[in-house]
């Protein structure tokens, strides 16, 4: 794969590179990758926040699913 950069961000890179802080130029746009990645990812919920947290916050949707399960029962 070919890419071009803007002149700042090579040099940017390089330097980290001739730094230590990465092995290759390679290295280094991977983990740019992989971090872009990581922060696309949507949060995951704190414990206690997930599905059934949200639900003890919204006391009427829980009175209705509760209700709604019971008739299917």
């Amino acid at each position: 794969m070919t890419i071009h950069l803007p002149n700042d961000i090579e040099s940017d890179i390089l330097a980290e590179v001739h730094g230590g802080h990465f092995a290759s130029v390679d290295d280094a746009l991977a983990e740019a990758w992989r971090s872009f990645r990581r922060h696309q990812q949507p949060p995951a919920p704190a414990p206690g926040q997930g599905l059934i947290g949200a639900l003890r916050e919204d006391a009427d949707l829980l009175d209705e699913i509760v209700e709604h399960a019971m008739k299917v029962r």
